[in-house]
């Protein structure tokens, strides 16, 4: 047999592999409570030990979570580009858990126990030799992925809880301390597991940009805002339970979320705490120098608490970070800003910035920027509507060819906001998004 029959066999070979794997997951999707439920029961009955990974009373979203981890890797693969990144997001996601290749090996042989009870008359031997070639090439590649993480730095780094402010009825702002100092960088996010929550881990966005020349560079400082969420266990146990001195984890850090280097001028798109990533933006961007011209859209938080009223530090920041920026840089962001306000009043009027917990902090940053606006566009929820309005005049007649950006928040209004700014002519591969769920 020559090569390139041999060749043809194989792919043919797979072809039928990966048709039997769909057709099986077929059969889960359409039940896939019976699927989970087994897949579970079998997993602890076997590993008991390993229950400990998953916290009591989360099991409608540990089920959710199953069914959509494998729907997504289902579809991808015959799509390596798809698949291998949603792979190391997977397995950069178990390694803080502790999970190696017992733990894959002993979760494999269940998922085998829970097709089989699933699918039912269809589960044959060509069918579960499938199931076993595509379970053997997932499970490698994420313990190949773990392995690379390994080498480059630990899983999680131990952290103490130095500070918990509330900035807002249903927001705290909490800053901890990690034992050895932590890389990261402005607009990523992190998972943390609380002491008083082991094996619970939630991601949350960085609020702030790494200290530049920090006075302990031995540890570093870092700031997260927490929203509470009515099925949020961790974010309750923060709000209700946390105190200075608890100890936390925190994962290593994850996201490409950035102003794009090569864009003339940046919008920057959020609500709720999805502002705190895009303050650390700005934050990061004044500090490097950068005084693209950039606009800051907020949809109000219906559920912050008006912001206590300036402060005389923050004023004196205010003022100095005015001054520091420069005439010229000052006359520019108030001539952006002079354009901006009728789409800005026609969308939310004088009242709409009282709403969002970072008001004050957001004009403080737009100062020490120098050219920098910040713009309130009403209720969260009308946000796409009124930015597709404020869009229009910023582009004046034209559109936003050569702008960049970032949009964060929830997934409807991000996606919404997305398409306003590619019909009005941003390049999408120029506007980079973070979703909250």
């Amino acid at each position: 047999m020559d090569g390139e029959n041999l060749n043809g066999d194989l792919l043919a070979g797979r072809a039928q592999a990966l048709a039997l794997v769909r057709q099986g997951f077929a059969a889960v999707s359409a039940r896939p409570e019976v699927f989970t439920n087994s897949l579970y029961e079998d997993f602890f009955t076997s590993n008991p030990r390993y229950r400990k990974y998953f916290a009591a009373g989360d099991e409608a979203r540990r089920d959710e979570r199953t069914m959509e981890a494998a729907t997504r890797v289902l579809a991808g693969l015959d799509r390596p580009g798809t698949l291998l990144p949603l792979l190391r997001r997977l397995a950069l996601e178990y390694r803080k858990y502790g999970v190696r290749e017992p733990h894959y090996r002993a979760f494999a042989g269940s998922v085998m126990t829970a097709l089989e009870r699933t699918i039912g008359e269809a589960w044959t031997y060509e069918a579960a030799a499938a199931w076993v070639d595509e379970l053997t090439m997932v499970a490698s590649a994420m313990l190949g992925i773990a392995a690379e993480a390994d080498a480059q730095g630990p899983a999680y780094w131990e952290a103490e809880v130095v500070a918990v402010d509330r900035m807002g009825e249903d927001v705290v702002r909490l800053r901890v301390r990690t034992a050895f100092p932590y890389p990261y960088q402005a607009g990523q996010y992190a998972a943390i597991e609380l002491g008083r929550l082991p094996w619970v881990w939630r991601d949350f966005s960085f609020a702030a940009a790494p200290e530049a020349g920090a006075e302990d560079p031995e540890h570093s400082v870092l700031e997260f805002h927490v929203q509470r969420t009515a099925d949020g266990r961790l974010s309750n146990v923060v709000h209700d339970e946390l105190e200075i001195g608890d100890r936390i984890r925190i994962a290593a850090p994850a996201g490409d979320l950035a102003f794009p280097a090569g864009a003339s001028r940046l919008i920057a798109v959020g609500h709720g705490t999805g502002l705190a990533p895009i303050a650390a933006l700005l934050q990061d961007a004044a500090a490097a120098g950068d005084d693209r011209p950039v606009h800051i859209v907020v949809g109000n938080s219906l559920n912050a608490a008006k912001p206590a009223k300036k402060t005389a530090a923050a004023k004196k920041t205010a003022k100095a970070g005015a001054a520091k920026a420069g005439p010229a840089a000052a006359k520019k962001a108030q001539k952006t800003a002079k354009a901006a306000a009728p789409a800005a009043e026609a969308a939310g009027g004088e009242d709409a910035d009282q709403a969002h917990y970072l008001t004050e902090r957001l004009a403080e940053l737009a100062a020490a920027h120098g050219n920098a606006v910040v713009v309130f566009l009403g209720a969260a929820e009308e946000l796409p509507q009124h930015l597709d309005e404020y869009v229009k005049r910023l582009a004046d007649g034209g559109t936003l060819s050569g702008w960049g950006g970032v949009a964060v928040g929830s997934t409807g209004t991000v996606q919404a906001c997305l398409g306003v700014l590619a019909a009005a002519g941003a390049d999408p591969a120029d506007v980079r998004s973070d979703l909250f769920g």
